[in-house]
């Protein structure tokens, strides 16, 4: 999935991403954390705010889908609009129909 709003997506499982071969010589699996990038922070706290199903949370401990605008917290060399997102135990396609009306509404 691609929309005009995601600036950027780190995932090493991307075949572009510049840690791929390492992440693929390194694991079986390449995990559940996807970030992503947004315009801004206005940008990405609406993102959040539209998502029904993922809740927003800092901490990834648990089986449901959640996500973050990492830079709220400040300290970190990220951009105001990154999104660090987990997925979750919920069914793809709602996971997937959720996040596309949230991106929908930017």
């Amino acid at each position: 999935m691609s929309h005009a709003a995601v600036k950027a997506v780190y995932y090493p499982g991307l075949p572009n991403h510049p840690d791929h071969a390492i992440a693929r010589k390194q694991m079986q699996a390449f995990g559940m954390v996807v970030s992503f990038e947004l315009a801004t922070a206005a940008q990405a706290s609406d993102f959040l705010g539209g998502l029904e199903l993922v809740r927003e949370a800092t901490s990834f401990g648990g089986v449901h889908s959640s996500a973050e605008r990492r830079a709220r917290w400040g300290g970190d060399k990220i951009a105001e609009g990154f999104i660090r997102f987990s997925v979750g135990c919920e069914d793809a396609a709602d996971i997937i129909d959720d996040v596309a009306r949230s991106l929908a509404a930017l």
